[in-house]
């Protein structure tokens, strides 16, 4: 007997009771069923099953639903005997994509792919290249690839003036090189071959006699002596990624900047917005520049960054009054519409600005941006920067990691052939025929916080190349900025202690009657960072446990719920206040001994509420990493549960070791981290696709 759309709906409805499905998969299983009995199709079951799965793939962050790949997808991660009997009676996955070619509520792949918004009404799901989407995400989806090409293809005219400033901001420093010479060349580790990649950008030694570089390096002692060496590199055999990715950012209205902390993006921006005023300035039209992250601490970070970058800046005033003054999030930049999803910036109402930045875009999902990039005036430049490596956003999508695939096609032969002659440097070409996007992508590859005797620089290495067997030697080498705590006995009452010592200094200034400003930058400097949320090793366990011992210690007194020197993070976004999930806030004291609670904004500015007035919100002593994208502190402990859990992977293990700026402890299980290290997140779109295969002949 043939399997029917209520058969189906039969079967998944007992894994809906064990926790297997959603009730939201299964409810729009339900409507597909219900829509199926208007018109009846010869797959409707097939269709109804596929229903619910590419609903649950959209709540695990994936786009969209590959029917047709050479790995099947688990089916809502059941085991397989069960997902056997899910699929007992149906055809197989693998044909279902070319067995609804004609059915009226999927739309067919060769349609238009931005279709009206009413197109959802018509086909809840659409197909592209084997890929089954919800409509609304197909459009997304669509939409996003669309607009970045269209950017990636728009250059912009670059005066003569502006490339000249370029070059001078990013010339090499001969009083800061020398001082770090002299200073570097004390130490008996001293490495000139380093010291000559590092500061002189130096790539290519086989170029030039580096014998007798390195060694005048080890020999110089004043700066006209340097300034002498320096003239005798050629700048073929140099490469500086931050000024290549100026040159290319001046020349694209899209520029995508990733790399890894201490790279240098806000640096890098910092000296191309200069430029871009300055030229601005030249033409007398000033640009209107906005700068915008996914959350308020991302935000908050830009700002103070890229200030203290613009201050070291010789700009003139003109130029100087049209750097931005502070940042904000993309919802707040986007206006929200209390009660409607449409933000009050759109197509029809685009943004005021001529430059967009938009820092920490790996966390940006596929409907957040597809709404930013509608919502852009059509002459406008946008820069984005963020960590491809991190993890992807917390809802659907991985924008930027998708973008970046493109990196690997290398730039085309004009745009190497432009980059070689603005800068100086040889740059390798790739095809003549290539993706459109990849002559506006930049990668910073040059870290310059973690050296080679940084242990944190080290260990992000070994995990973002799956590197699992080079962990050993790392222990071994005993960097002095991290540590393993492996779990054993006592390990876990030693972590309590630990982060009672890392929170003890702020709560010291709050019981000191310490300005604000104060408190929070000493309560910036450190974080305990979880995998999970639940569970004494989750956020759920370990801030009822910090809580009671700082209580213990005297340092809180947590008899109510609010108390003098209690963090909290907001966990629900409430548009009317201007507070949004991850925003983190401070329980203290105002002038009259009142309780307020205080958060620092992207503006640089500090804000208070009554307890009263804070959304759903947290205790945050701990927090998850996911949570701590877009924030860094100088120290960190991070907490891997003592069992393996799908939560671990080689992204979620990296961000959480990039959040540490100048120490790191990991309480983890050495083999349970290695497992990690080797599981990469894969996150499914189509969106990669689209911009491989827009091609253009050169």
């Amino acid at each position: 007997m043939a399997v029917t759309p209520h058969m189906v709906l039969q079967r998944l409805r007992g894994w809906v009771d064990s926790g297997h499905l959603r009730q939201i998969d299964f409810q729009f299983a339900r409507l597909l069923a219900e829509l199926c009995q208007q018109e009846p199709h010869a797959h409707d079951a097939e269709l109804v099953l596929a229903a619910a799965w590419v609903s649950a793939q959209l709540g695990k962050g994936h786009v969209c639903l590959p029917l047709s790949q050479t790995q099947p997808v688990p089916l809502f991660d059941l085991p397989p005997a069960a997902a056997s009997e899910l699929l007992d009676g149906l055809a197989p996955v693998e044909s279902w994509a070319a067995l609804w070619q004609a059915h009226r509520l999927v739309g067919i792949p060769d349609q238009d792919p931005a279709e009206a918004d009413d197109a959802e009404a018509c086909w809840p799901l659409r197909l592209w290249r084997g890929r089954l989407y919800l409509s609304r995400y197909y459009r997304f989806e669509a939409q996003v690839a669309a607009r970045l090409l269209q950017l990636a293809g728009r250059q912009v005219a670059v005066s003569t003036a502006t490339l000249a400033s370029m070059r001078r901001l990013f010339a090499l420093d001969a009083d800061t090189i020398l001082a770090s010479l002299l200073q570097q060349r004390q130490a008996a580790t001293f490495d000139a071959s380093r010291f000559a990649r590092q500061y002189l950008d130096l790539v290519a030694p086989d170029s030039l006699d580096a014998a007798g570089l390195y060694q005048q390096l080890a020999e110089v002692q004043s700066l006209a002596a340097l300034q002498t060496l320096l003239r005798s590199v050629p700048s073929q055999a140099c490469r500086n990624d931050q000024h290549l990715a100026a040159a290319t950012a001046l020349s694209r209205a899209l520029a995508v900047i990733s790399g890894g902390p201490g790279t240098g993006k806000t640096t890098t921006v910092a000296k191309l917005l200069a430029l871009l005023a300055e030229q601005g300035v030249e033409q007398g039209r000033p640009p209107v520049i906005r700068l915008a992250a996914p959350t308020g601490k991302a935000a908050a970070r830009l700002a103070e960054s890229l200030g203290q970058a613009l201050v070291s800046l010789p700009l003139s005033a003109p130029v100087r009054a049209a750097m931005p003054n502070g940042a904000g999030t993309l919802h707040r930049l986007l206006g929200v519409v209390p009660g409607q999803l449409q933000f009050r910036h759109h197509a029809g109402n685009p943004l005021h600005l001529d430059i967009l930045v938009v820092d920490e875009a790996s966390m940006v999902d596929l409907p957040l941006m597809a709404r930013l990039l509608s919502a852009l005036p059509e002459h406008a430049r946008l820069i984005l920067l963020g960590d491809k490596d991190q993890l992807a956003s917390v809802e659907a999508g991985s924008v930027l990691g998708d973008i970046c695939s493109v990196l690997t096609a290398g730039v085309s032969p004009p745009q190497a052939q432009w980059l070689s002659t603005q800068t100086g440097y040889t740059v390798a070409a790739g095809d003549a025929e290539g993706p459109v996007l990849r002559d506006s992508l930049c990668l910073l590859r040059k870290s310059w916080r973690f050296s080679a005797d940084s242990g944190i620089g080290q260990l992000a290495n070994a995990c973002n190349q799956g590197r699992p067997e080079a962990l050993a030697a790392i222990w071994q080498h005993a960097y002095a900025d991290i540590q393993l705590q492996p779990w054993g006995p006592g390990a876990y009452r030693q972590l309590i202690a630990a982060a009672v010592q890392g929170y003890c200094h702020y709560l010291t200034d709050v019981a000191a009657g310490a300005a604000v400003a104060t408190i929070f930058a000493r309560f910036n400097r450190f974080q305990l960072l979880c995998a999970l949320r639940d569970g004494p090793f989750g956020v759920t366990g370990l801030n009822a446990q910090i809580e009671r011992a700082l209580a213990e210690a005297g340092l809180v007194a947590p008899e109510h719920d609010w108390y003098a020197g209690r963090p909290v993070m907001v966990i629900q976004n409430d548009h009317a206040i201007g507070l949004y999930n991850g925003d983190i806030g401070l329980c203290l004291p105002d002038d009259n001994g009142r309780l307020r609670v205080w958060f620092e904004t992207g503006e640089g500015q500090l804000r208070s509420l009554l307890p009263s007035r804070v959304p759903a919100h947290e205790t945050v002593y701990a927090m998850t990493i996911h949570k701590s994208q877009g924030s860094e502190f100088a120290q960190v402990i991070m907490v891997l549960p003592d069992q393996m859990s799908p939560l671990l992977s080689r992204e979620l293990i990296y961000t959480g070791i990039t959040r540490a700026k100048q120490q790191l402890t990991l309480y983890a299980d050495p083999t349970l981290l290695a497992q990690a290290i080797r599981r990469r997140t894969e996150r499914y779109s189509g969106l990669s696709e689209r911009f491989l295969s827009s091609r253009r002949q050169e």
